[in-house]
C-alpha cells in the first residue's frame, strides 16, 4: 500500500494531474471534512448533505451554503453588505457632524417615511380606472 503521509486523501491520484491541483484538492477536502458551528444551536453538528446543502444533526436546521464550506467570503460580505442596508450606515468613516449618503443609498427608514407621507390621493391617481358598467342581459 502506498504512504500518503504528505499528500492524505490525494495520494489517489498519484503523480497525475501535477502538485498544485492535488494540494488544492487537498485543502478543499480538509476544510470540508473539519467541525462547523451550527448557526442555529452552536454546536459542532453540521454536515454536508449535499453540494451545498448542509444540515445540523442535533436541530435539523438545512441551509444553503458554499460547496465545500458552509459560510463563503462572498456570503459572508453579502451579509454584511444587507446589514449594513438594514442599520443605513453606508459610511462607516463618514464625519458624525455631516450626513454624506449618496441618493441612490437612501436608508430603507427614509424610504418607509417618505411612502407613508404621500397621501393616498397621490398614489391612487395613477392606479384609477375606468369600469364598465354592466347592464343584465334580457332573457
Amino acid at each position: 500500500m502506498a504512504r500518503t503521509k504528505k499528500v492524505g486523501s490525494t495520494g489517489r491520484y498519484g503523480v497525475r494531474y501535477g502538485a498544485k491541483l492535488r494540494r488544492r484538492v487537498l485543502d478543499i477536502d480538509r476544510k470540508r471534512a473539519e467541525p462547523v458551528r451550527c448557526p442555529a444551536c452552536a454546536t459542532k453538528a453540521l454536515r454536508r448533505v449535499a453540494v451545498g446543502l448542509w444540515r445540523c444533526r442535533k436541530c435539523e436546521l438545512l441551509f444553503a451554503g458554499g460547496a465545500y464550506v458552509p459560510f463563503t467570503d462572498a456570503g459572508k460580505a453579502a451579509k454584511r453588505v444587507i446589514a449594513q442596508r438594514v442599520a443605513g450606515d453606508f459610511l462607516a468613516l463618514r464625519s458624525d457632524d455631516e450626513e454624506v449618503v449618496p441618493e441612490f443609498m437612501t436608508p430603507i427608514s427614509k424610504e418607509i417615511e417618505e411612502s407613508a407621507e404621500a397621501s393616498p390621493t397621490e398614489v391612487d391617481e395613477g392606479l384609477e380606472t375606468e369600469t364598465p358598467e354592466v347592464s343584465p342581459e334580457e332573457g
